[in-house]
């Protein structure tokens, strides 16, 4: 089974709390290992849900890493030190002899070995606990990943503890012969809970959205992602979200799209973005300026513009020149009519009552602008993340009999 990552995060905040009642009961808190195709935004959502906790969050890059003491803490001789008048002895570490020398300790011929702290853990917060990402797992060398089991597994490690309330995540990559990975072991993995992860355009439009991508660049995503993200059975995928997002902040800074000599510099940018042989995204670009979807309406304008002239903008998207509706491009403005919103409503200065009265005057509109299964849609998501600002709008009779019949 694949989950999309709006399906993983509810899980994931589960686990964490569940981890602390684990804790309290002197149990193990459970490690979550995340398995997917690489850039789909793994290691994003982690960072977004340590942001939501407000808690220490360290992210080690497990392949990047050649040195077992760069995760654990470096090997070290301990000096057993005591004070000329006997009164207090401390075995201390290597750059501490002159200052304890100098406070009229000396050295004894006692020595020990032990660790020192690792320096990503020197920072933690012991009361805010931790989310620690072990990122790209599957690629660490085997010493790197064996050594990251004990902390896996108990949560300590030589030299120190992790603080309470802390829960380990995992990030890998499948071993479908498209990656250089070394499997998690049955040991290793029944040791954590592991998830499949597939790419889910929805999930990546909402991040999209607030992180203020590009409206083009948004809209073009929607408009193909199956051409272009679809094709992982047959392993001829051509892009994946990180690499689109990277063009599409490239791209984003060229203001029209539509000329010749523009066009030919997005595609010799997609050249060495993607893996695009068939010259897909070239053709699909072409048709994209073609049918004119670089130039919707964003979906700041819809929720905040002039309504005269925004209702005018959408019906001129929705409809084609005949007055025949265009359902594709209809859904690509519900998503991001309600994405923006919700990015809208996140921010302090986001007022109910605009939402409200402009969802209010999309329903009234002369001509419909969005079928009843769209609007019905986007109302039911916004109240059930916001049920006490979208009240006006669910108690509305008039709403209701056209929303549901």
């Amino acid at each position: 089974m694949e989950l999309s990552l709006k399906e993983l995060k509810p899980i994931i905040k589960f686990i964490i709390e569940n981890n602390k009642r684990l804790e309290d009961e002197g149990k193990t808190p459970v490690a979550v290992n995340i398995i997917s195709e690489a850039g789909i935004g793994k290691s994003s959502i982690v960072e977004d849900i340590a942001k939501e906790y407000d808690c220490n969050y360290v992210k080690l890059n497990l392949a990047q890493i050649s040195e077992i003491g760069d995760c654990v803490g470096f090997p070290l001789c301990l000096h057993y030190a005591c004070k000329d008048d006997g009164s207090d002895c401390q075995w201390i570490a290597p750059e501490l002899i002159d200052s304890y020398v100098k406070a009229g300790y000396h050295l004894t011929p006692e020595t020990k070995m032990s660790y020192a702290l690792p320096e990503w853990y020197k920072n933690i917060d012991p009361e805010k606990g931790l989310i620690l990402l072990l990122d790209d797992a599957s690629r660490a060398l085997p010493n790197i990943i064996q050594a990251c089991y004990e902390l896996i597994y108990k949560q300590e490690m030589w030299s120190f503890k992790l603080p309470r309330n802390t829960t380990i995540l995992l990030t890998t990559n499948p071993n479908n012969g498209d990656y250089n990975v070394n499997d998690v072991d049955e040991a290793g993995q029944s040791r954590m809970v592991n998830f499949n992860v597939k790419f889910d355009i929805e999930s990546w439009a909402e991040w999209a959205e607030q992180n203020q991508l590009e409206n083009r660049v948004i809209n073009f995503l929607l408009s193909y992602h199956h051409e272009l993200m679809d094709g992982k059975d047959t392993h001829t995928h051509i892009m994946n979200a990180r690499s689109y997002t990277m063009f599409g902040n490239i791209i984003g800074g060229i203001k029209d799209w539509s000329s010749s000599e523009n066009l030919a510099t997005i595609l010799q940018i997609a050249s060495g973005c993607f893996n695009d042989e068939d010259n897909i995204v070239g053709s699909l670009f072409t048709t994209f300026i073609a049918n004119k979807l670089d130039r919707l309406i964003s979906p700041q304008d819809m929720l905040l513009g002039d309504w005269k002239k925004v209702s005018k903008q959408i019906e001129n998207c929705v409809y084609d020149d005949d007055g025949k509706p265009k359902p594709a491009v209809a859904s690509i403005l519900q998503t991001r009519l309600l994405n923006y919103t919700d990015y809208y409503f996140a921010k302090q200065s986001g007022k109910t009552d605009v939402v409200i009265d402009r969802l209010l005057e999309i329903i009234h509109a002369p001509k419909m602008l969005f079928d009843e299964d769209i609007i019905f849609n986007l109302i039911k998501t916004l109240t059930v993340k916001y049920p006490n600002r979208m009240n006006k709008i669910v108690f509305n009779s008039e709403i209701r009999q056209k929303i549901l019949g």
